[in-house]
């Protein structure tokens, strides 16, 4: 026909599929950051900077997972990975004046912002929990 295999296709919904994920995460992450930061500090950061600091704190994340992901333990690669998030909301989301807000409250926003991240883990498993168990029942 056109060329096209069927697993081919199936590759390309799934890389698709990822994609969009991937974009849905970082906007949501943003998001989250954004309310995360309203909380720890007052005011609500821009959208813009809540999508470069999300964007920007994945890769550094990611760099640091791919270091210490190999004998160090993950739980020393959480807190590293965790360490790194504060340090560049620190350095990208600033106070009303311009300035950093200290590292100390970035990292209240970077613990704050997973505790919000973990609830609506667990509101969306419930959900979709619900909805697939529904499914089996029927």
């Amino acid at each position: 026909m056109l060329g096209i295999s069927v697993f081919g296709a199936l590759a390309g919904l799934g890389a698709m599929a990822i994609l969009v994920l991937v974009v849905v995460g970082v906007l949501v992450s943003a998001l989250v950051l954004s309310l995360a930061y309203r909380l720890v500090v007052g005011h609500m950061p821009s959208y813009a900077r809540a999508l470069a600091t999300v964007v920007v704190s994945w890769l550094a994340q990611l760099v640091v997972r791919a270091i210490l992901h190999g004998g160090m333990g993950h739980l020393l690669a959480f807190v590293a990975q965790f360490l790194v998030g504060a340090a560049i909301i620190n350095l990208l989301l600033l106070a009303r004046d311009g300035s950093q807000i200290g590292y100390g409250k970035s990292c209240l926003v970077q613990l704050v912002n997973m505790v919000i991240f973990f609830v609506l883990a667990f509101v969306l498993a419930l959900v979709f929990g619900g909805m697939m168990l529904g499914m089996l029942h029927h």
